[in-house]
């Protein structure tokens, strides 16, 4: 049987086993379930594999020094309870799928499956690179994937450049001197230097920032914890995210928000301080890579059915897997006339079954023709 026909053999098998990790769905750094569906199918298909970062799943088939890397991230969201509202379900199921495939093609080559944890929390893919996930064999290309609403079934979005932006998210605490609303003569109020905070960054990037040059930069969130109208707040909390395509230009903004946030501060007579929780480099996609990955995907699928991914300021931190190794990553289209029309981590959301097959006929075919570079 050729590629095509083993896929549609083996697709009844792989879509239930989507359903069966879309009804184990766990969060971040909690995916037991998860993680042994995915050891034990691994397991009867003979492929070799360790856990990884506390819940992820190395497999390796076959033994050589190089190999291929195939990542898909396994949790999932809280949503109306824990809820697959990101396709990560879909993900692995791929991942698993063209393992299946491959194995079944007696395929000689080494692939290496990185079964990937809390995506959507603190990241999972740097852990899983600081214990050598990268290693052992030596990964020598990565391929990554999104399932994408609203972009048809059959259909793929092929990368060119940066695809996803970087991730800081931050806080910023004011603390000043707390007391009655009437007397404010006698208080630090923390409120005022969050405000200015805000309205200085504001201006500061849409004056020192090149409109060509694009980012986002949000204020989400400012929380003293006081409900009363006549208290003043000792302290006060300021929630943001900010996003770009350009590590320069974020070393430039991180650098502002620590000036401004002093300066305002000190305007107030209040003290502050600001961390980074979360941060994820720009997913850039390898050049020569992605124009490899472009002809074999349309020689797969046809011209007309892969098309060029637009920049999204949603991160990925697959991002730091493509910092390591030429990686690609592409989104694979969910939608119909009922399904995949509503957005990522919506309680709403789902995607037509058959993305399944465009999904993993283009990676085997895609490491099919790279294998021949390891």
């Amino acid at each position: 049987m050729n590629v095509k026909d083993i896929i549609l053999n083996k697709l009844p098998e792989i879509k239930s086993l989507r359903k069966t990790l879309h009804e184990n769905a766990e969060l971040a750094h909690k995916e037991f379930k998860t993680q042994k569906i995915i050891m034990e199918t691994l397991e009867s298909l003979n492929i070799k594999y360790n856990s990884c970062a506390g819940t992820g799943v190395v497999g390796v088939l076959n033994n050589d020094e190089i190999s291929i890397g195939v990542r898909a991230d396994i949790d999932a969201l809280p949503i109306d309870g824990v809820f697959h509202g990101c396709g990560h379900d879909y993900h692995t199921a791929i991942a698993l799928g063209t393992a299946m495939v491959l194995k079944e093609m007696g395929f000689e080559k080494c692939v290496k499956f990185l079964f990937q944890p809390a995506e959507e929390l603190d990241g999972g893919a740097y852990p899983m690179i600081q214990e050598g996930a990268l290693k052992n064999p030596e990964v020598k290309y990565m391929i990554g994937f999104h399932v994408w609403p609203n972009l048809q079934v059959g259909k793929i979005e092929a990368p060119e450049g940066p695809t996803m932006a970087s991730v800081d998210d931050f806080s910023v605490t004011f603390k000043g001197v707390g007391g009655h609303a009437a007397m404010p003569h006698l208080c630090k109020n923390p409120v005022y230097p969050a405000i200015d905070f805000i309205q200085t960054m504001n201006n500061k990037t849409k004056m020192e920032i090149s409109p060509l040059n694009p980012h986002v930069l949000t204020f989400s969130s400012i929380n003293a914890n006081n409900t009363a109208s006549n208290v003043i707040p000792e302290k006060i909390e300021v929630l943001g995210t900010l996003r770009t395509f350009d590590t320069t230009l974020v070393d430039k903004i991180k650098k502002d928000l620590y000036d401004t946030c002093a300066l305002s501060a000190k305007k107030y007579d209040c003290e502050c301080e600001l961390s980074f929780a979360v941060a994820y480099p720009p997913l850039i996609n390898d050049k020569k890579l992605c124009d490899k990955f472009y002809k074999i995907a349309v020689n797969t699928l046809g011209e007309e059915n892969v098309l060029t991914a637009e920049r999204t300021f949603g991160a990925e931190d697959f991002a730091f897997f493509s910092q390591e190794v030429p990686s690609v990553h592409f989104r694979v289209g969910i939608s119909d006339d009922t399904q995949g029309l509503h957005p990522l981590h919506s309680p709403m959301f789902d995607a037509n079954d058959d993305a399944i097959f465009y999904a993993i006929h283009t990676i085997v075919n895609f490491i099919l023709e790279i294998s021949d570079e390891i």
